[in-house]
């Protein structure tokens, strides 16, 4: 009787980890210990993971079914491939910096320019680049997507299209 090799996902809440270690808010919690804001950490971490699942499949048809996972045990169905654990810690970290985006977008509507300029000056700028840095991990996470689905996952090697006879 063959058993399926299962991922954990262990190793893509570590690389998230890492990924995020430098913003503070992520980790730290009012009235929580270390234990508690680690399993806060956690939960949060495991909703972008969802989500960046969620992503991928909408955007391509990979050749793993990546809805074939335990949430309770929080493992996959497949061995994942380290470039998968990369592409899914870079979408979750994508998940993660939007909220920021959205909080930002909903208050610039609030304001005009002027108003935005004044009120913030250097925050302003700010504001902007942390936008435009959005959007560039936006447009290398979808790139890294596509390089994703014309390769090979075990392999490496690009598809070859078949054009039929």
């Amino acid at each position: 009787m063959s058993r399926v090799m299962l991922s954990s996902w262990e190793p893509i809440f570590q690389a998230f980890f890492f990924r995020v270690q430098n913003s503070p808010e992520f980790f730290n919690y009012y009235n929580v210990d270390e234990r508690e804001a680690m399993e806060l950490a956690r939960i949060r971490s495991k909703g972008y993971l969802v989500e960046a699942i969620a992503r991928i499949t909408s955007q391509c048809s990979p050749d793993v079914d990546f809805l074939d996972y335990d949430e309770e045990l929080e493992e996959f169905g497949f061995p994942v491939t380290k470039e998968e654990v990369d592409l899914i810690v870079s979408l979750m970290f994508e998940m993660f910096m939007q909220k920021d985006i959205v909080k930002l977008r909903v208050h610039n509507q609030l304001l005009s320019s002027q108003d935005l300029k004044s009120a913030y000056g250097v925050g302003y700028m700010e504001r902007r680049t942390y936008d435009e840095m959005f959007e560039k991990i936006v447009l290398r996470n979808n790139t890294l997507i596509d390089s994703y689905i014309s390769k090979d996952r075990l392999t490496g090697k690009r598809k070859s299209i078949d054009y039929g006879s």
